[in-house]
């Protein structure tokens, strides 16, 4: 249903996309008549206005304003007043096809995730033909971190092996003093 027939009590569907994507779900409190867009660029000669309307909506306590909505749209991106990516619309069926196509665009990502693991480690190698100083370098922190492990193993085994050395130490200074 476009926005401009949506009536007062209509549910109106509000798709959340930013971090963990929700939908929340509001009553029409009002619409507005719908009004010619402010033109940002000369119209044509015989194209049409694109008309707009204002939809407030209440959502749990909140009542909240969007402004300047396509009229003749069913489900458009939003502006939510203090920010936020978001998609509307009056239509539950509009909303589950823009929550499907979100959701295949995910599976989409997840499912190439081998393919580009693969691509970034055919840079590296890539990078590391292209520039021997890079594998170089690479090769000598790798080396080094190897180096930084052994000796801290080295000075704990040490320290194992001083323990008896110490505790002997300790027990015959005791006895001198007595």
């Amino acid at each position: 249903m476009p926005f401009q027939n949506l009536r007062v009590n209509n549910q109106f569907y509000i798709l959340h996309k930013d971090g963990t994507p929700f939908v929340e779900t509001g009553s029409v409190v009002g619409v507005s008549a719908p009004v010619p867009e402010a033109a940002q660029q000369p119209m044509m000669f015989g194209q049409p206005m694109r008309m707009v309307v204002d939809i407030t909506v209440k959502v749990g306590e909140q009542t909240v304003t969007f402004q300047k909505i396509p009229a003749g749209a069913d489900i458009a991106d939003a502006n939510f007043p203090g920010g936020g990516n978001m998609v509307i619309s009056g239509s539950r069926e509009s909303m589950n096809a823009e929550v499907t196509a979100m959701r295949t665009r995910s599976q989409e990502i997840l499912k190439s995730i081998d393919y580009h693991r693969t691509v970034v480690e055919s840079c590296n190698r890539m990078m590391e033909t292209l520039n021997p100083e890079l594998a170089e370098r690479q090769r000598q922190d790798a080396e080094n971190k190897a180096l930084r492990q052994e000796i801290s193993e080295l000075k704990a085994m040490m320290a194992e092996l001083l323990k008896p050395a110490e505790k002997a130490s300790s027990n015959n200074s005791k006895k001198q003093q007595t």
